[in-house]
């Protein structure tokens, strides 16, 4: 599963089941963890992330905190680490003093930074952005593009939009990097689909997090089953 990234807030449901899960993922050779760091606000993120941010910080996560769970995490585990928060995580947990060797991404919803600030910034992808804005933001990020299905906050979408369609043929004409796409990926015929139109892989955030409310760890495993049906 090296085509798929999944997202879970830093230490939820709480530390030590944080780390079983990334073990499952990372027996399952995910490729990549997108790990949210939390904020009061995750406005762009539906209510299910936003319990998860509201959860964590109520237990008094702290700097010291985050920065031994990601060398932790780099010392046992082979998928690559996006980091992912808003301008108030970056300013809160003063992030941009976080060792770059600690993460191999990062994402900030409703902030941009010079290039260097982060390793890997990657920026959120949608229609609203020309082929030049694109191109643009892009251009320092050797990562992967990260690109919305459509319009709407995380876990907000009843079907998988098609927005992303064209924004994805944008980003094969001007990057090399693979497009992935996110927002709305629930099933392993979500995946399949955006693959279909051009993507490279998807990003499973709500759903996967859904996944373990619904039925914890038990579910997780099933889950991943299904999608490995169909991711590479």
């Amino acid at each position: 599963m090296k085509n798929l990234v999944f997202y879970l807030t830093l230490h939820y449901p709480d530390k030590e089941t944080f780390f079983r899960i990334l073990e499952l993922l990372d027996k399952e050779k995910a490729g990549y963890v997108e790990i949210g760091i939390p904020v009061s606000d995750p406005y762009v993120d539906g209510g299910v992330i936003r319990q998860t941010h509201e959860e964590v910080l109520e237990k008094g996560l702290t700097k010291g905190e985050m920065i031994h769970t990601l060398e932790e995490i780099r010392r046992r585990f082979a998928f690559k680490v996006v980091l992912m928060t808003y301008k108030e995580g970056v300013e809160h947990f003063c992030l941009s003093h976080v060792p770059k060797n600690l993460y191999d991404g990062f994402i900030c919803v409703d902030e941009e930074y010079q290039p260097g600030s982060f390793h890997n910034q990657i920026a959120v992808l949608g229609q609203s952005l020309d082929r030049e804005g694109i191109a643009r933001a892009l251009k320092h990020n050797e990562l992967f593009a990260y690109v919305v299905s459509g319009e709407g906050k995380t876990g907000s979408f009843q079907k998988l939009p098609e927005e992303y369609v064209e924004v994805v043929k944008i980003v094969k004409s001007v990057s090399k990097i693979p497009a992935y796409v996110g927002f709305g990926i629930k099933t392993a015929g979500d995946v399949s689909e955006v693959m279909k139109h051009g993507a490279d892989g998807a990003i499973i955030g709500t759903e996967f997090i859904r996944q373990y409310q619904h039925g914890g760890m038990k579910a997780l495993n099933a889950y991943l089953e299904e999608l490995k049906k169909v991711a590479a």
